[in-house]
């Protein structure tokens, strides 16, 4: 039997939508395949693809905008973005109570926080905004705390609304 080939692999985030190769993982389909797969947490957001260009790993589980804004940075970067597994936004606006009359133009009134840990969430969400007639430009925002900052924030009642990851 030939000798496995051995990846090491950053999670950025621990997610739902990952679960499919969370799964193969656990049942040795990867394996039986021949691949020994060794999961490991990223440095951070935004570091993942300095280790990976490094050659400390060999895969990140990451979003295309992160291999483009390497290149912006990086011209000569060897990243490549290969294997779509989401098709959508996985980011969700959540709020710190139920409101079904909540619609994307309230936000300019409530105290909301976006994703600071990396760029896509935002960038969706602007396109969001700009299709819904709202300039992102003008609309207040918390964008520098993490995305637990935000949790606990909801939780004690000084953010109304924050975008998180699905689910956080």
């Amino acid at each position: 039997m030939p000798e496995p080939i051995r990846l090491k692999l950053f999670e950025n985030y621990r997610f739902v939508l990952y679960a499919p190769f969370y799964a193969a993982h656990a049942i040795g389909a990867y394996a039986d395949e021949g691949l020994e797969v060794e999961l490991l947490p990223s440095p951070g957001p935004g570091r993942a693809e300095a280790a990976l260009a490094a050659g400390e790993v060999d895969v990140v589980w990451m979003g295309p905008i992160r291999v483009m804004k390497h290149h912006d940075e990086n011209p000569s970067s060897p990243l490549v973005a290969f294997a779509e597994v989401v098709c959508r936004d996985p980011f969700s606006l959540v709020g710190a109570k139920p409101d079904p009359q909540f619609r994307l133009g309230d936000l300019g009134q409530l105290r909301f926080a976006s994703v600071s840990e990396v760029p896509t969430p935002w960038l969706c969400l602007e396109q969001d905004l700009r299709d819904s007639g709202i300039d992102p430009g003008a609309l207040p925002r918390i964008r520098d705390r993490a995305m637990p900052e935000n949790v606990a924030a909801l939780a004690d009642g000084t953010l109304d609304v924050a975008q998180l990851f699905e689910p956080f």
